[in-house]
């Protein structure tokens, strides 16, 4: 049957669900709560996500709270002014200046005004998305060499976006954000977190508003794939 796969994977669903999620800002129900089963059920399937040695030492803090939300806000608040100021380290106004420069025609670039107006919104409005969920990974590496830190960091972005993908497959949106990592000792104690577990990422959650998400504008694979060595086309 057409959308199906060997195994009977409905393969039309699944490729819908990846190719539409993505950090929403602007349509998410600041009004609307979310049950909490529904936050429990879409962790248990993130747990399946691979973890480096099967060590499995990630951890979810899920903050509903008004109060705790709102004292996230604050300090998200703060790092998304320093970061749309130019002050944190290594960015620039509306782009990151490691690694990726856009010129002026660039889609990319273009996009930013968009991109920057719904950041202002998250940033105005973070107390108000009613689940924050926080990820966390036990241990410090951030001096460690690149080899361990990409043992690290794949024991637990894994996670974090299997966590994105089932909850918009329930109906939840969230965005991806790490304003918070710039006081991260502040969130630590507020959470009461262990000071050798690293913060990872926090998923504002909520259920999405108006209709359904479409893909995202991409440069096709072709541009971006490379075959048996950098810049080689696929031959034949």
């Amino acid at each position: 049957m057409p959308g199906q796969s060997h195994t009977n994977i409905d393969l039309a669903s699944v490729d819908h669900v990846m190719k539409t999620t993505r950090t929403v800002r602007l349509r998410l129900d600041l009004e609307r709560s979310v049950p909490n089963s529904l936050i429990e059920d879409a962790i248990e399937v993130a747990l399946q996500a691979p973890t480096g040695g099967n060590s499995q030492t990630w951890r979810f803090v899920v903050i509903t709270d008004e109060d705790l939300r709102a004292s996230i806000a604050a300090l998200y608040r703060q790092g998304a002014e320093r970061y749309l100021a130019g002050e944190a380290e290594g960015v620039t106004r509306g782009r990151v200046s490691v690694g990726t420069q856009y010129s002026d025609d660039d889609p990319r670039q273009q996009r930013m005004p968009k991109v920057i107006k719904s950041a202002i919104h998250l940033m105005e409005n973070l107390h108000r998305v009613p689940v924050h969920i926080m990820l966390f990974l036990e241990n410090r590496f951030e001096h460690e060499d690149v080899f361990t830190q990409s043992c690290m960091w794949g024991s637990i972005l894994p996670a974090a976006w299997s966590l994105m993908l089932a909850l918009r497959a329930r109906g939840i949106a969230s965005a991806w954000t790490t304003f918070t990592l710039m006081y991260e000792k502040e969130i630590q104690e507020l959470l009461g977190v262990p000071p050798h577990y690293t913060q990872a990422v926090l998923l504002p959650a909520a259920w999405l508003k108006g209709d359904d998400l479409r893909p995202a504008k991409r440069f096709p694979a072709k541009d971006v794939t490379f075959w048996n060595g950098w810049e080689k086309p696929l031959v034949g």
